[in-house]
């Protein structure tokens, strides 16, 4: 054989060792993925992280990408892309959203229910664990004529049963209350329903009257004296409606932002005034039909919660505040 023929064999047999090596060789792209070569191979499950379903559970409670990207803290595009991630890994389109309306699909619907479970058993894990051990900060706000009646109790039933809440509590009239709720500002709302269509959860009904203190005298030929809350006090609005209808002239000759402030005026004896039966002081009395006065609508308070809440001990907190409000007015 001759030198040719063996440098030919060898660079043959060199080869031949090459081409085996290489089909060994495992393309780096196919590592982690499930072998799908069997029909018996069960498909993986999207991820479905914290962040992408609380982003969907706030939109879909408030209803648009601006309102959620404030409770959430985000900006909108986050909040968007992180419902676009969202549906990519389901595979489903879970939201129809144009320029001026959003609205949930057949499958957002479904899924809706399922990622609520999902992120309350989440919460109540983590509360299982933390329990006790963390302060919680419980924004809430309440319009300050409805603080007086109802806060302390409410504040000595959190003290006692979870001392771990720190509550902040935010005293305003309920159409700012709730601006400050669609801002992102608060947690939990008890406000004065100012439409008919529900807006939160009906707590109660209570009743509105006339009232004035015990010194004062009406005079049936004279307009009636009113001392009101600013103009965009639902009171102030059905009270003076109700007035016009029952074509009884009046006045106002005061007018305070503050209930305190209010409450200080009618003390004094010469105005007449709007509250909740509740909430009069004792040395108030209420004026009604034999005085010549009109019935006014009763006040819906409804309870308004952030879509955003995390942790379940906010259940808890809007179940106490269910309770109180559920207890008969006290008749005068």
């Amino acid at each position: 054989m001759g030198l040719g023929d063996k440098t030919a064999r060898g660079s043959g047999t060199m080869l031949a060792r090459i081409h085996a090596f290489e089909k060994r060789v495992i393309p780096m792209k196919s590592i982690g993925k499930p072998d799908t070569s069997s029909a018996d191979a069960p498909r993986p499950l999207p991820s479905l992280d914290t962040d992408l379903l609380l982003a969907f559970v706030t939109v879909a409670d408030s209803g648009s990408f601006t309102q959620a990207s404030r409770h959430l803290h985000r900006t909108q595009s986050t909040v968007s892309l992180r419902i676009s991630t969202l549906e990519e890994r389901l595979g489903y389109r879970l939201l129809m959203r144009t320029s001026r309306h959003m609205e949930l699909t057949n499958a957002g619907r479904t899924f809706l229910r399922y990622a609520r479970r999902i992120l309350q058993l989440q919460r109540e894990a983590v509360a299982a664990l933390s329990e006790n051990d963390h302060p919680i900060t419980l924004r809430l706000g309440l319009p300050e004529d409805y603080a007086t009646t109802w806060l302390p109790e409410l504040l000595a039933h959190l003290g006692e049963r979870h001392p771990q809440i720190r509550p902040h509590i935010h005293c305003r009239m309920s159409t700012e209350l709730l601006e400050q709720l669609d801002a992102g500002q608060l947690d939990l709302v008890i406000a004065v329903s100012h439409n008919q269509q529900r807006q939160g959860e009906l707590l109660s009904r209570e009743p509105v009257v006339w009232a004035a203190h015990q010194r004062f005298v009406l005079d049936p030929s004279a307009p009636l004296p009113l001392a009101l809350f600013p103009e965009q006090c639902i009171y102030r609005e059905r009270a003076l409606s109700a007035l016009t209808q029952a074509e009884r002239s009046w006045r106002i000759d005061s007018t305070s932002q503050s209930p305190s402030g209010l409450r200080v005026i009618v003390n004094q004896g010469h105005a007449i005034t709007v509250a909740d039966r509740r909430s009069l002081p004792e040395d108030w009395c209420e004026l009604g039909t034999e005085a010549g006065l009109p019935a006014l609508p009763t006040a819906e308070i409804e309870l308004h919660r952030s879509p955003s809440l995390t942790h379940p001990i906010f259940d808890t907190c809007a179940e106490m505040i269910r309770e109180l409000l559920r207890e008969k007015p006290q008749e005068r």
